[in-house]
């Protein structure tokens, strides 16, 4: 075994400029074609609040407020010649950028930027009220319940307890023997939904809420194989309720992604119980990133401070983008930010 990793943020500033950070990498290289979006920026707000507290560089400030500025201004995909290439609509980058509002008017001691923070987060109720699919609705939950109930406005607690509600009945209606999950497919980004439901269950008292996401998260990590010696995350072909014996070899590229949002569930759940069987398995599915996969390989890249775009029966994809490199420091704060990171263990 060797020593746990560090945060290493070169790649992820070679990543980032004056407007945004931009989607694709070939290999270590920004692809400028590929623009900016704002699931990716809102992800950047997320880190780089957790990175503002643990290191001193100041060129996290700039990178927070030119990140919330995007935000402000953007719905939907910019390229590089900072023109938009789509029209406002629904989709998850709208729960992306709720959570990253949410984690900004939680952050303790309070930013000057809460309250304009807040401001936008009431003025995009009426488009998160109408989330229509499970991660757009697991995503603002997830916003809405950093900060303590009492920081919001009353119309953004019932819009909590409205998605909550909506949530949990996705989970009853798919649920069933052998199939304990919202929709008839495992897809991507999976252990968010089970996250959302463990916190809105926590942050409105409603513990039958929290056991629904608690019960799915357990089935769902046991998927992963968590307690094997190998991690297997659902891949890119996707599983299906009626195939869920679909060999896992064969599911395609595993996204670093899932193993971010297992991550982070997991330590969500503890935080829920007290129960450090969660707080085990968040530490061993974090080290999937290191090598604890079916391949054997390090998706996260020690020279870089990258992560590798999946992992799959070829090997690595060589490229590192925004998406991947921010999942895995995401992942990585959030085991420094519960006090373990000194539990990780690099596989020989």
């Amino acid at each position: 075994m060797r020593s746990s990793p560090q945060i290493q943020p070169g790649h992820l500033l070679n990543l980032i400029d004056d407007v945004g950070i931009i989607q694709h990498a070939y290999g270590t290289i920004p692809n400028r074609s590929t623009g900016y979006c704002v699931d990716d920026v809102a992800r950047l707000v997320i880190a780089v609040v957790h990175l503002e507290h643990g290191y001193s560089d100041p060129a996290y400030r700039r990178i927070f407020a030119s990140a919330l500025a995007f935000l402000f201004h953007a719905w939907g995909v910019m390229d590089y010649r900072r023109r938009w290439q789509d029209a406002l609509h629904a989709g998850d980058h709208l729960g992306r950028t709720a959570w990253a509002l949410g984690v900004v008017i939680a952050d303790e001691p309070v930013r000057e930027e809460a309250a304009p923070c807040l401001r936008l987060l009431a003025d995009m109720q009426p488009c998160l009220e109408g989330a229509a699919t499970p991660r757009e609705m697991a995503y603002t939950i997830v916003g809405l319940t950093r900060p303590d109930l009492s920081a919001l406005p009353a119309s953004l607690q019932r819009l909590l307890d409205t998605l909550a509600d909506r949530l949990s009945k996705w989970y009853d209606e798919h649920r069933r023997e052998g199939w304990l999950w919202f929709e008839n497919a495992l897809t991507y980004d999976n252990a968010r939904l089970p996250q959302a439901m463990i916190a809105a269950g926590a942050r409105l008292g409603k513990n039958e809420i929290s056991q629904r996401g608690l019960e799915a998260l357990d089935w769902y990590a046991d998927q992963c194989t968590i307690e094997g010696d190998t991690i297997h995350l659902v891949g890119n072909r996707w599983r299906r309720a009626d195939d869920p014996a679909h060999p896992l070899t064969e599911e395609g590229d595993e996204q670093p992604i899932d193993a971010a949002a297992l991550t982070e569930a997991l330590i969500e759940a503890w935080k829920y119980t007290g129960d450090g069987e969660h707080a085990h398995r968040a530490v061993r599915t974090f080290e999937w990133f290191l090598g604890r996969n079916s391949q054997g390989l390090p998706v996260y890249d020690f020279v870089s401070g990258g992560c590798h775009d999946g992992l799959g029966p070829a090997g690595l994809n060589p490229n590192e983008g925004a998406e991947s490199t921010l999942a895995y420091l995401q992942a990585l704060l959030a085991l420094e930010n519960a006090g373990l990171q000194s539990c990780i263990t690099r596989p020989e």
